[in-house]
């Protein structure tokens, strides 16, 4: 079970989705994954009796509604996060509020990372709400691992900003280092609110995910 569900007194989980532009795409899907997976995670919550909270967020931050609980509460908050559409720019700073309003509690944000700006915001109200949990960084395998051949246009899947390129073994290393950057400073800045950190990738099982690295990183007991 969750490692905070073991406690005596009641501890409610908090997910927190990211269904920006950017998570609609890939294949797998992100946006599809990543539902998949804060369904996971809360049922595994649901189950042990505890509430749920649901957010998803892009270019404004929308409630799943009144918090879920017990297991039958499962295929409602199923149904309530494919009702969500993706689209629309990442904007981490509109977390801060409904962050703000949580019990002290377990948080989980499932997000690509990708937006701007960074999450600085999110993760230091999720330290002020007295959260402990997670950000889970979710990538397509196309992001990891790039397949560039020739000229190529890349369009930005929130602004619509497109940009042309020639894809070289230099230009394919220079974007790798850059996310590997991105990553990194995600996983500090996670670290320094006592939250923990993982690199998801859409392609992987998510009971996989759910039962290997979320263990790994300690989420689960």
């Amino acid at each position: 079970m969750l490692r905070l569900f073991v406690a005596e007194e009641e501890l409610p989980l908090s997910l927190f989705v990211d269904l920006s532009g950017s998570m609609d795409w890939g294949s797998p899907n992100k946006a599809v994954t990543a539902r998949r997976l804060a369904g996971a995670i809360a049922y595994v919550a649901l189950a042990a009796l505890d509430r749920v909270r649901l957010t998803v967020f892009a270019d404004a931050a929308t409630s799943g509604g009144a918090p879920y609980r017990g297991r039958r509460a499962a295929a409602q908050l199923f149904a309530r996060l494919q009702s969500f559409p993706a689209g629309g720019v990442t904007n981490y700073e509109r977390l801060v509020w409904p962050i703000g309003r949580q019990r002290p509690g377990m948080s989980v944000l499932i997000t690509d990372g990708l937006g701007e700006p960074a999450m600085d915001a999110a993760l230091s109200a999720l330290q002020r709400a007295h959260q402990e949990g997670a950000v889970l960084q979710l990538l397509a395998p196309q992001e990891i691992t790039p397949d560039w051949s020739g000229d190529a246009r890349l369009k930005d899947a929130e602004t619509g900003l497109e940009r042309e390129f020639t894809a070289t073994p230099l230009t394919q290393s220079a974007y790798v280092n850059a996310l590997a950057q991105r990553t990194t400073e995600i996983e500090r800045a996670a670290h320094r609110r006592g939250l923990r950190f993982a690199r998801l990738s859409s392609a992987e099982p998510i009971d996989e995910m759910v039962q290997r690295t979320l263990r790994r990183i300690g989420l689960l007991g």
